[in-house]
């Protein structure tokens, strides 16, 4: 995270803190099923067919296929716009993408179809990964932790060899923003049940706009995005 601006380090801590909220969700409305947590679905759903639990199977394995559809459009999104107006506007759709996504959960949810409004969220959080993307390959981890806590653990090491603190300070961060996101959502969900998806579409899109207005200025004065 070393090579990217103050502002791009605050949205993926935000982003962060979306992914683990809307896990909450997914967690607590399933009753032991990740929107996220891929590792942990995976886990689940071996355990499932092992203990012949077909409606665990189901669950966790759709949370993982949704998963992954969420990740195949937002790559689409990122690969169609980099190749039309260049690598600096696809973060900016695959954002927005996320946000329109997330805002299909909350207008499913008022219409009455709670299951499609927490599978949207799935679709949502796998397509959030492509936000911050380089050579193909996601740069900043936001929906998962497990790697930045073992990059946090390298590079605190590496500290007393002369690495930067920086270096693991930030990974850090973004597990405390994952996991602080994932409280509120349990806190939120808890006393409100699944209008607390209404929230979380809100927050994004101020996220999302703010994101945009920032790079626009950015943009107009000539700066680095």
């Amino acid at each position: 995270m070393n090579t990217y601006r103050r502002g791009e380090r605050a949205l993926a801590m935000c982003l962060a803190a979306v992914a683990g909220y809307a896990d909450s969700i997914g967690f607590m409305f399933y009753g032991g099923v990740f929107l996220s947590f891929m590792s942990g679905n995976s886990t689940r759903l071996a355990v499932s067919i092992v203990e012949d639990d077909s409606e665990l199977m189901w669950l966790a394995g759709r949370c993982i296929v949704l998963f992954m559809v969420g990740v195949m459009c937002g790559a689409l999104v990122h690969r169609l716009v980099t190749r039309r107006w260049g690598r600096y506007r696809a973060r900016e759709a695959v954002l927005v993408a996320v946000s329109l996504v997330f805002l299909a959960s909350s207008v499913s949810l008022a219409s009455g179809s709670e299951t499609l409004a927490v599978m949207l969220l799935s679709v949502g959080i796998g397509a959030m990964n492509s936000v911050f993307e380089r050579d193909g390959e996601v740069s900043i981890a936001l929906t998962y932790v497990t790697g930045t806590l073992v990059k946090a653990g390298q590079r605190f090491v590496d500290s007393f060899f002369g690495g930067r603190v920086s270096a693991w300070v930030y990974p850090l961060l973004m597990a405390v923003c994952l996991s602080v996101g994932a409280i509120v959502g349990a806190v939120v969900f808890f006393n409100l049940g699944l209008v607390a998806v209404y929230p979380l579409t809100g927050f994004l899109i101020v996220v999302t706009v703010t994101n945009q207005v920032v790079r626009d200025r950015r943009r107009r004065r000539g700066l680095p995005l």
